[in-house]
């Protein structure tokens, strides 16, 4: 998926957004814009933007905006 387009679909608010990256769950809360909790191999995080998201080396030294592409999201 597009960097693009798992922004909008975490920004619809419509559902969380779950995947496997390097062999570790991660779930995406979007409660609102201001409100978004991140999970990830037992590490938990709470942002407060979309770019923080995004942008964020969480995802064992890697942020969304460079592993998107490699996501399976349903």
């Amino acid at each position: 998926m597009k960097p693009k387009n798992l922004k909008e679909l975490i920004l619809s608010l419509t559902q969380d957004v779950v995947f496997e990256y390097d062999g570790a769950v991660a779930c995406i809360n979007p409660w609102n814009e201001a409100k978004i909790e991140v999970g990830y191999d037992d590490n938990t995080k709470t942002y407060d933007n979309i770019d923080d998201v995004m942008n964020d080396p969480f995802y064992h030294g890697k942020s969304l905006q460079e592993i998107s592409e490699q996501l399976n999201i349903d």
